[in-house]
């Protein structure tokens, strides 16, 4: 079946990059109907505080979802759910823990700034700091950004006040701050997308703890679902289609597609027509549709004839140390973490490893999730039961912990392709996750565990202990790349504007533009970067020039 109506913009998912693009695309005028897989959830729908069911088998945001994942192109690719991903109105904005950065400008030239590395493919962003910079600016505002601009000497430069103070420092943030400092170090208060009081039309934060991997009942956090949807339908341009399934992109004439192939709520097959496609379904969602979308001009995918559409995946590195402390820790409690330090952001050869992140306050608020750590606190390899759990969830109330979020480098074999031996539901091969760590990785990760441990020691716990998150199956909410953006279409998929190289009115806004993914949390960046699409977009319709 086919639609009647021809829209001005399709945009396809409603994350922070859909979500920006369909609001300033119908605030400028045009038509734009917006297609989501997930469900359309409103705020009390986020009351529950299920773990098991959000966090574990993650079957509130992904109910039907699978994908497979194998280490290597030798090793047996295995069914599951590994990547922390949200298929609801407003994407992974809904669920994310809004701890919310400025890539600093050495990140947008890694290439540049650290030359070859071996076994990688870095290259250097199309664009840099200073073109991002006033995106940045209205996507902290807009987000209505907590924190305390200036306290972190090592931030991207020029940044503007933050809307709202800096949230509650807990105990288990005061022994961090006071062991950062005996060694010389800067912490500082995280700069998080949680408004601190109300802001926007939205509330405040309430302190539940459960935050990551949750949805919010108060709207407190910033998410497309709360603040870009919203302001898009209310422009009377946009149009939202939840629980439909886009599966394939339809060529036109040309160098233009003419439209989308998608399933409807009912599961019946539909085809919508648009003059502008943006595609913004994160770096998985996007990948499995340009390579489900075939032709004789793309026999391998669209966009794909120079084989490079899903390669170069990045999901970060990430290191974790958990310390007990004498008084409650009160982890449970607030946002997702209140301290920082980034003393070890950029590269230092002494260390043995390129690029660098930042350590962050870990919030301890599921105690499940707690649980499957116990093994790390008695020193046991496996799994603890009986009176041995018993014993470490009553010093629960007394954990705490600090998460690194690092630098991971671009492989060209790490990737997302088709699975050709398992199917979804509607009979489409799920997609395919292919990734192996860098070296470089695992010793980053290596070196933030021993920092942060001593960090803790400093500041007085009188036990730490590590969990590796280094492996295949740990999972990241964090994925970007496969289909970079840059000036070389042999190399890249996008232009700078993140327009496709071969098709003149596909454009892919999210996280799967990205060439290096920095050593920050994405989310502002893909923000940020969308807000810069978007200016570009209009003024191209205004003069004309988008037919």
């Amino acid at each position: 079946m086919t639609t009647g109506t021809e829209w001005d913009v399709c945009v396809i998912g409603s994350g922070a990059g859909g979500g920006v693009m369909a609001e300033r695309l119908s605030a400028a005028g045009m038509k734009v109907v917006v297609l989501e897989r997930g469900r359309h959830y409103s705020p009390d729908a986020f009351l529950h505080q299920d773990e098991l069911g959000n966090v574990i088998r993650q079957d509130f945001f992904l109910p039907d979802y699978r994908e497979t994942q194998r280490e290597t192109s030798a090793d047996k690719a295995l069914p599951g759910k590994y990547s922390l991903m949200a298929q609801t109105v407003g994407g992974g904005t809904v669920h994310w823990g809004s701890w919310s950065w400025r890539f600093r400008p050495d990140e947008f030239r890694v290439a540049s700034t650290d030359g070859v590395v071996a076994g990688s493919s870095l290259v250097d962003w199309p664009i840099g700091y200073d073109e991002l910079k006033p995106y940045y600016d209205l996507a902290e505002q807009t987000l209505g950004m907590s924190g305390l601009a200036g306290s972190n000497p090592f931030a991207a430069p020029g940044h503007n006040p933050y809307p709202n103070p800096a949230h509650v420092y807990r105990p288990a943030s005061r022994l961090i701050e006071k062991g950062a400092q005996a060694l010389d170090l800067h912490p500082f208060p995280i700069p998080m997308a949680i408004n601190s009081r109300i802001y926007g039309g939205r509330g405040k934060c309430m302190n539940s703890g459960f935050c990551s991997s949750f949805g919010c009942p108060v709207q407190a956090k910033a998410s497309s679902l709360a603040i870009h949807i919203p302001a898009a339908l209310a422009t009377g341009n946009c149009t939202l289609l939840a629980n439909c399934q886009a599966v394939e992109l339809v060529e036109g004439e040309g160098d233009r597609l003419r439209g989308v192939r998608y399933l409807d709520s009912e599961g019946r097959e539909q085809l919508l027509r648009a003059r502008q496609i943006v595609l913004s379904a994160g770096s998985i969602g996007t990948t499995q549709l340009l390579l489900q979308s075939t032709s004789s001009r793309f026999p391998r995918g669209l966009l794909n004839n120079n084989d490079q559409v899903g390669r170069n995946l990045m999901c970060h590195v990430f290191a974790m140390v958990n310390f007990e402390m004498e008084a409650p820790s009160l982890s449970a409690l607030g946002p997702p973490g209140n301290v920082a330090v980034d003393d070890f952001h950029p590269s230092d050869s002494r260390r043995g490893f390129v690029r660098g992140g930042v350590i962050g306050e870990a919030i301890e608020a599921t105690p499940i999730v707690s649980a499957l750590k116990a093994g790390g606190y008695l020193r046991r390899d496996r799994r603890v039961w009986g009176r041995e759990l018993s014993d470490y969830l009553s010093r629960y109330p007394h954990i705490g912990g600090l998460i690194m979020v690092g630098e991971d480098l671009p492989v060209a074999d790490n990737r997302i392709d088709l699975d050709p031996d398992h199917r979804d539901s509607q009979g489409l091969p799920l997609p395919r996750i292919t990734h192996q760590r860098h070296d470089n990785d695992i010793r980053l990760a290596r070196y933030f565990e021993q920092r942060m441990g001593e960090i803790a020691r400093a500041g007085g716990a009188s036990k730490t202990w590590a969990t590796d998150y280094t492996g295949v199956k740990t999972g990241s909410g964090h994925i970007m790349g496969t289909c970079r953006m840059g000036d070389d279409p042999e190399t890249s998929v996008l232009n700078r504007w993140c327009r496709a190289h071969d098709i003149s009115n596909l454009w892919v806004v999210d996280g799967s533009c990205f060439p290096t993914s920095g050593g920050y949390n994405p989310t502002l960046t893909i923000y940020a970067n969308a807000y810069r699409v978007a200016d570009h977009f209009v003024a191209l319709n205004s003069k004309g020039e988008l037919s």
